[in-house]
């Protein structure tokens, strides 16, 4: 995968993991409203079975969500090594801003003291390319080590 490729993926996931992170603060909060109603009186039986039944479906989700979460981090992750390894300081904060924080160009231009907005786009062409040989290194530093 090229960086090209790959630093659009960490945008994404930097989105899906504020969506997921949502969601599994939603389930805690019905979890807890979840055990009130267990605690409740009246028809105890069907209340706990419902809430049982809430129970495991509410688990299979997190677990999923949990493993999109561990996914998803591992790409920012990821991403953050590569970016940091990256010589050029002005390329790493674009990166940075870029992908990992989700500021816009314009943003970014103006930061970065770009008198021509479009000239940021030039740089970021750049950034990527200095991110490719990044990646290709580590690619060709496992290989070395798979061989051993």
């Amino acid at each position: 995968m090229t960086a090209k490729e790959f630093f659009p993926l960490v945008r994404k996931a930097e989105s899906e993991l504020k969506v997921l992170n949502a969601k599994l603060e939603h389930y805690e909060e019905l979890g807890f409203s979840m055990g009130g109603i267990a605690g409740g009186s009246g028809n105890r039986n069907r209340s706990a079975s419902r809430v049982e039944m809430a129970a495991v479906g509410a688990v299979d989700t997190l677990r999923d969500l949990y493993e999109q979460r561990r996914e998803y981090l591992a790409i920012i992750g990821r991403a953050e090594r590569i970016i940091g390894k990256v010589q050029q300081d002005k390329f790493r904060k674009l990166l940075n801003y870029l992908y990992i924080l989700g500021k816009s160009m314009r943003w970014i231009s103006d930061e970065l003291g770009y008198k021509d907005p479009n000239s940021v786009y030039r740089c970021k062409g750049a950034a990527l390319s200095a991110a490719q040989r990044v990646m290709d290194e580590e690619e060709q530093n496992a290989d070395v080590q798979n061989k051993r």
